[in-house]
């Protein structure tokens, strides 16, 4: 399965056929309704969230405490169930 990272400002940049999923609490004002799907449930935790935003943990250790999230709660299952079904990448977009 390839799973994607990206922003939400590079939206218009990332291919068509990718599954784009919004992973932030919230929806960006300036993406369009229907050109992605929020699912709230791949968002990190907030701890994880605001130890990032704070500067206590660097990117490069964000990145794998926030895959080992996604293992926890199963969401990996479901990445692979919309994959299964859509047949296509899929891109996790967020604000950072």
């Amino acid at each position: 399965m390839t799973i994607l990272e990206g922003y939400f400002a590079k939206i218009d940049d990332y291919p068509e056929d990718e599954l784009k999923l919004c992973v932030a609490s919230s929806y960006p004002f300036f993406v369009k309704k229907g050109k992605m799907i929020h699912y709230f449930a791949l968002a990190p935790s907030l701890k994880l969230l605001r130890d990032y935003k704070a500067g206590y943990i660097p990117w490069e250790e964000y990145t794998p405490k926030f895959k080992d999230e996604m293992r926890q709660h199963a969401s990996m299952q479901t990445l692979e169930m919309l994959k299964e079904i859509k047949g296509r990448p899929i891109r996790l977009l967020c604000w950072e």
